[in-house]
């Protein structure tokens, strides 16, 4: 404790300062006191709401970063080999083989033979 102030020193200015608020209070009239109590909660409901938005632009943006740091991490599946380029399809392509594959199917045919009536008549 410093010597030179007092506690009591300390009480004494509150309460003075207590009483002195108390007057300036009592000074004002209702009308006015009326119109700053609403002009206080008009503030307080604007901070209210622009505190409120903040949240949730925050935790929105908390969010976006979550997933694309999950996305980043998941786990890649086994890679395949590289299809060899188009050039090298077309160079192996054997004409045979496709007429072939279509002789091992028959239901090819089956269902071509039951759509005879959707097909347009042949002129004669």
């Amino acid at each position: 404790m410093n010597p030179n102030h007092p506690q009591g020193d300390d009480e004494r200015f509150d309460q003075a300062m207590h009483e002195l608020h108390a007057q300036a209070v009592a000074q004002v009239s209702p009308p006015t006191r009326a119109r700053l109590r609403a002009a206080r909660h008009r503030a307080t409901a604007a901070h209210e709401s622009r505190r409120r938005y903040g949240w949730l632009l925050a935790s929105g943006c908390a969010a976006v970063f979550a997933l694309a740091i999950a996305l980043q991490l998941q786990p890649r599946p086994a890679s395949q080999p590289d299809a060899p380029p188009l050039t090298e399809v077309s160079a192996t392509y054997d004409a045979d083989t496709a007429v072939a594959a279509l002789d091992e199917n028959p239901d090819l045919y089956l269902w071509l033979a039951s759509n005879d009536d959707a097909l347009p008549a042949a002129e004669q």
